[in-house]
């Protein structure tokens, strides 16, 4: 670990808080159905599936993103649906607010690997960002200003600003397939690479130099499956609000919680029904860091407990032993019997207590046992 970190600082806005009362009694409170299914496609129910959910900075805004092409806005306080979009020319993945709530960045599934940038208001596109060769596996907004970060199967990391169509910063020499996302602070972002099954941290004023840290991800455990052991593919990763972790998802059994400034494991999550190549937009942290969701291949919802003992700050990394694996303390079930979809996409809100799930269909989860949405619940 180098000692040339830029300094890095948990964002100072108000996050809520949640208990294991709250956590456990989550329900969803409105669902829609058929939102991956556009008009001329028919009454019959789509097996087109959503495949990635955010929330704006205030919380209140929510889009959805389809394998239909389609993108949805919804007002997550009143749990309506507002304006439903197409991109049947481009196509439409990875979608994010920028910090203005009526316009989102995507990337782009058919004709061109470009990232595009989109109103939502005027229902046109404002700049597209070309330099991506093949399919882009993450984007995400800095939080602190207008730059963003792509990464893909291009081997490549891309910084961009929202006001410059070239890309400002190039990572290009990381070893294959990467996914990338920036820390709260905005000040860095890590890379995770399958092919090298590596993790880095780049300082993000400085992208284009070495990373300032690079460490890579050994599982012991995958030894007892098979010889060699398997390889896990690395499909997101998500810095905590506090800054103190690490979550790397895999399209496997297995998600790791790593320290964000050393990267060594702090703790293995299993539990769950891995989503193969649907993966990459199931896992998300909590607002306070305290907890982690995550979608499955049965439909339900899991939940880890990441809150540290009693007078400690956070969980550490084992020294001289093997990082313990975690169970989820709490299963949240979708209502029903039969066949129920994947949780292909989960997100939680960074203001309110609410959850954003999503499959063949998008529900809003509240918990029972808390205040409310202020409107229109």
């Amino acid at each position: 670990m180098s000692n040339s970190a830029p300094p890095r600082q948990p964002p100072k806005q108000k996050l809520v808080s949640l208990s294991r009362e709250v956590v456990e009694a989550f329900r969803p409170a409105r669902v829609f159905k058929n939102t991956s299914q556009t008009p001329e496609e028919g009454a019959e129910p789509s097996s087109l599936q959503i495949s990635s959910i955010a929330f704006d900075d205030s919380g209140e805004r929510a889009v959805t993103a389809g394998d239909d092409d389609v993108f949805i806005l919804f007002d997550a306080r009143k749990g309506k649906k507002l304006k439903t979009l197409y991109s049947k020319k481009y196509g439409i993945s990875h979608a994010r607010f920028t910090h203005k709530s009526t316009n989102i960045i995507h990337a782009s599934t058919k004709n061109d690997h470009a990232l595009r940038y989109h109103s939502m208001h005027d229902n046109k596109y404002l700049a597209y960002f070309q330099g991506h060769t093949a399919t882009v596996r993450s984007l995400h907004m800095n939080p602190v200003d207008d730059t963003f970060v792509s990464a893909g199967d291009d081997g490549t990391v891309r910084l961009w600003d929202l006001r410059m169509q070239a890309c400002k910063g190039l990572v290009n020499d990381i070893g294959g397939s990467t996914i990338a996302a920036f820390d709260s602070s905005g000040c860095v972002f890590a890379v995770a690479c399958t092919q090298n099954q590596t993790v880095f941290l780049f300082d993000a004023s400085t992208s284009d130099d070495a990373p300032f840290a690079h460490q890579p991800l050994i599982d012991h455990e995958l030894a007892k499956i098979s010889a060699p052991p398997p390889r896990p593919h690395f499909t997101s990763i998500a810095f905590s609000n506090n800054g103190h972790y690490l979550l790397v998802g895999t399209d496997r059994g297995t998600h790791y919680i790593l320290d964000a400034f050393e990267l060594n494991i702090v703790r293995r999550l299993e539990g769950h029904v891995g989503l193969g190549r649907m993966s990459g937009e199931e896992v998300s942290w909590s607002a306070d860091s305290n907890y982690v969701f995550s979608g499955s291949g049965d439909g339900s919802v899991l939940v880890w407990d990441m809150t540290p003992p009693k007078g400690e700050t956070k969980l550490e990394a084992p020294r001289g032993s093997p990082p313990p694996t975690l169970t989820p303390s709490i299963t949240l079930r979708p209502p029903g019997e039969g066949d129920i979809s994947p949780a292909r996409a989960v997100a939680f809100n960074p203001r309110y207590s609410l959850l954003g799930v999503g499959g063949q269909e998008f529900s809003l989860w509240l918990s029972q046992s808390a205040t409310q949405v202020e409107e229109g619940w």
